[in-house]
């Protein structure tokens, strides 16, 4: 029964882990997608043509975001070939681009390009800007100071300018100050390219990989196959005395190589003459052959020693 209770409290909190979601939908801050997206735009205005001085001063000198931008815009050309710019497709509208959270409490706004040879995206970071809501609040103390000491209604003095709220028209006096609610740090350009391509490059990706590291094992198996050479580099008279060897093996191979046992050679020398030897022979021999109590023992009358013979 404990396990059953700990295994439902288990299911209980994993669910309610999952079901956990940060406030506004899970958005890290709230905010505009038609003002992100053409304040994405306009970057794009502004950084796709730079080149020459101008594009090393925003690479070396400029923020995050223009060098990444600078950068990326100048490689389209080299790298992916897409060639000239032709338009932004909705002149970067909201429909027409893409917002996901990032990993970092940014929004990621993704624009499309178009150009020549194929499309182009176009991905700016923005994080939450603190300074814009004390520009903010400040803002609003004055303009609420305003209507008291005239006796204005905040709400409909904002009506009557075209807004829906007091709110609103705070926002867009502050968008046409250039302070927005969000800062762009850093951007991404990147050449579109579809699947059947992708493939193909991975494959040759692939293939160079792999012959570069079957070249190297062949290399290395050269190198290691000429380590039998090094130490005469380093001692010239083993070499000498390796050759050396090789003729003492040549000319008198009985004195290396050990023959074989082989069957006892006749001698032709005979060696009667030597007395001595041939009595002491025949002595040893017959000592030995001479006992009768032995089986198939020689008897004394017979045994005659004719010769000896030299067994090499």
């Amino acid at each position: 029964m404990k396990k059953r209770l700990l295994l439902i409290l288990s299911l209980v909190m994993l669910l309610s882990l999952a079901g956990c979601k940060s406030s506004d939908d899970g958005k890290p801050f709230d905010y505009n997608e038609n003002i992100m997206a053409t304040m994405t735009a306009s970057y794009i205005n502004q950084f796709k043509d730079v080149t020459g001085d101008e594009a090393e001063y925003y690479m070396t000198k400029g923020t995050e975001l223009e060098s990444s931008l600078v950068k990326g815009f100048n490689q389209l050309e080299s790298t992916d070939k897409v060639g000239a710019f032709v338009t932004i497709p909705g002149g970067g509208s909201a429909e027409q681009a893409k917002f996901k959270n990032g990993s970092s409490n940014d929004i990621l706004c993704t624009v499309r390009c178009t150009y020549e040879n194929r499309d182009v995206d176009v991905t700016v970071s923005f994080v939450k800007n603190l300074e814009y809501y004390k520009e903010t609040a400040a803002f609003r103390r004055q303009l609420e100071a305003y209507c008291k000491d005239n006796q204005i209604d905040p709400d409909e003095a904002a009506k009557e300018s075209g807004y829906e709220s007091f709110d609103e028209f705070i926002d867009a006096q502050m968008l046409q100050q250039g302070i927005y609610p969000y800062t762009p740090v850093q951007g991404e350009v990147s050449a579109v390219y579809s699947k059947s391509e992708l493939l193909k490059k991975a494959g040759a990706n692939t293939a160079i990989g792999m012959s570069t590291v079957f070249c190297a094992l062949i290399f290395i198996s050269f190198i290691i196959s000429l380590l039998k050479f090094v130490p005469m580099l380093f001692n010239p008279d083993r070499k000498k005395k390796a050759a050396a060897e090789v003729g003492k093996v040549v000319n008198k191979p009985e004195e290396i190589i050990p023959e074989k046992v082989a069957e006892p050679v006749i001698d032709n020398e005979n060696l009667a003459s030597d007395d001595e030897l041939v009595a002491v022979i025949t002595a040893a021999l017959y000592a030995a052959l001479s006992d009768e109590s032995k089986t198939n023992a020689i008897s004394k009358d017979k045994l005659v020693v004719r010769s000896i013979r030299r067994v090499r």
